[in-house]
């Protein structure tokens, strides 16, 4: 007992430096979510002033929020109970060996472990805004040269960060076509530490171009920009590297990025300057996503903010929101700070850099989007494909069928992550039955979540220059060594 009474003023002090660095860390969080949910609530009763709900939308509404909220407290509470247990189990081990003084950690040094690690949480925020200069592309930099421009779009190419390697005119170019909600920036996750999707194309000499949208808060273009427009002027993008290079372009969408793709092509309008398509992680069937096609279908004024412009597009921050309500039992401010804790403490306090881009992505790269590809992208989410393999979008007036792959003899390489709960393995293949037998198609499952093929390009299991066996048992190879063996073909 006299142990523990010597070291009573440590262990108080301590205990009131991770009372404190907890309050810091989870009032930074709680601040970081509320703002979003203050943005939704002032355009969302906007918009019922406009327009207003009917009585079953208002249901519908008020169910969903129910739902969402028990969700998020039954997320919360399920991890603030096995932390709590966890930090339980520690005290009481360091207790005994303060009490009998024993051999390993004493209670005032699990007191001060536990306040250094919270002190590290709550100073999180300085390593995110340290790593903006490494993180995504620097198109400020030599290493991206802007090849072209449109009404809506800059396209940089992207040279090989490896010294020893030079883009190599025999093979077929590449055009990265990012998702418009989800930023560019993800595809060149951290070029210096070898976990960038974009690269791992460029440093085997794939000629490597990456297409950009301009401003949409500054470009009123942007802003009124069309299926169509998008269409058109990836078209001219391609144009343009087919020129450069002698050879028809591969398109690489990923997430949304490569279902515009997939409409591109299946429009015929690219036969000329395109012939093989890699998707990463796209909802072909958005239907099958049970977690975005259960949201209630409210009418698009609801996600619009108006511009100084005039024109109206979707928030950015509103549809971050909704997705952030798929995942609502990981994304409350507690389970945060929590899963936070527990990195840094499984790291010793240094998490490294990955984290930390991981949520400056996720935290900064949120950007609106124009109306009409809102409207696009939702109504993939809200209607099936048909049963003749019709999408359930349009281009120029005209349908747009899966089936029309195999005419166009486009090649597909389609990936999807096996433990993605947004775009689910049922959602990313559910088109492929309507190519069966064609060979047209060839689908890999990757290892982890949503972003691991983008922030790890090259995972162990699974390296996108190689060949493996996939997620589901079947021989493989990753999207860089199609590219390679296309090339070659």
């Amino acid at each position: 007992m006299l142990a523990l009474l010597k070291e009573t003023p440590d262990i108080t002090n301590s205990w009131f430096r991770y009372l404190l660095a907890m309050m810091r860390a989870t009032n930074r969080e709680v601040s970081e979510f509320n703002d979003n949910l203050y943005i939704a609530a002032h355009i969302a009763l906007q918009a019922a002033k406009e327009n207003p709900l009917s009585v079953m939308d208002t249901f519908e509404m008020m169910g969903h929020n129910v739902s969402m909220a028990k969700k998020g407290m039954d997320g919360a509470r399920e991890k603030l109970t096995d932390f709590a247990f966890d930090q339980m189990e520690e005290g009481m081990r360091a207790l005994i060996n303060t009490l009998g003084k024993a051999e390993g950690e004493t209670l005032a040094g699990f007191m001060r472990r536990e306040a250094e690690i919270m002190e590290s949480v709550a100073n999180f925020n300085e390593q995110i805004e340290k790593i903006k200069d490494e993180f995504g592309f620097q198109f400020q930099s030599a290493n991206y040269p802007l090849v072209h421009e449109t009404d809506s779009f800059l396209m940089y190419q992207v040279l090989p960060t490896k010294k020893d390697v030079k883009v190599r005119k025999d093979l077929k170019p590449v055009l990265l076509v990012p998702p418009y909600m989800l930023g560019v920036h993800i595809l060149s996750f951290l070029p210096g530490e070898n976990k960038s999707y974009a690269h791992s194309f460029a440093n085997e000499g794939i000629p490597t171009y990456v297409r950009v949208v301009k401003d949409i808060l500054t470009d009123p273009k942007v802003q009124a920009m069309t299926p169509e427009d998008d269409c058109d002027q990836t078209i001219e993008l391609c144009d343009k590297i087919k020129k450069l290079n002698g050879k028809k372009v591969t398109l690489n969408g990923t997430c949304q990025g490569g279902y515009i793709s997939l409409m591109n092509i299946l429009s015929g309008k690219m036969q000329g300057v395109c012939d093989a398509l890699i998707t990463n992680v796209t909802p072909v069937d958005g239907t099958y996503s049970d977690a975005i096609s259960g949201m209630p279908n409210m009418h698009h004024d609801f996600i619009t903010t108006t511009l100084p412009s005039g024109n109206k597009v979707a928030n950015g921050y509103l549809l971050s929101l909704g997705m952030r309500m798929v995942a609502i039992d990981r994304e409350t401010p507690l389970v945060k700070v929590l899963d936070q804790a527990s990195l840094h403490r499984a790291t010793d306090l240094n998490p490294g850099k990955t984290p930390a881009a991981l949520f400056r992505w996720l935290l900064k790269e949120r950007v609106h989007l124009p109306l009409e590809i809102a409207k696009m992208s939702s109504s993939t989410f809200q209607e099936p494909i048909g049963d003749d393999g019709t999408l359930p979008v349009q281009l120029y007036g005209k349908p747009l069928n899966l089936k029309g792959l195999a005419d166009l003899k486009v090649h597909w390489y389609q990936n999807y992550a096996i433990k993605d709960d947004l775009v689910t393995p049922a959602c990313a293949t559910a088109g492929n039955k309507y190519l069966e037998g064609s060979d047209i198609v060839e689908s890999v499952a990757f290892f982890g979540g949503h972003v691991a093929i983008l922030t790890s390009p090259y995972g162990k299991k699974a390296p996108v220059n190689g060949e493996f066996v996939d997620a589901i048992g079947k021989q493989s190879r990753g999207p860089v060594k199609y590219q390679l063996d296309i090339s070659a073909a």
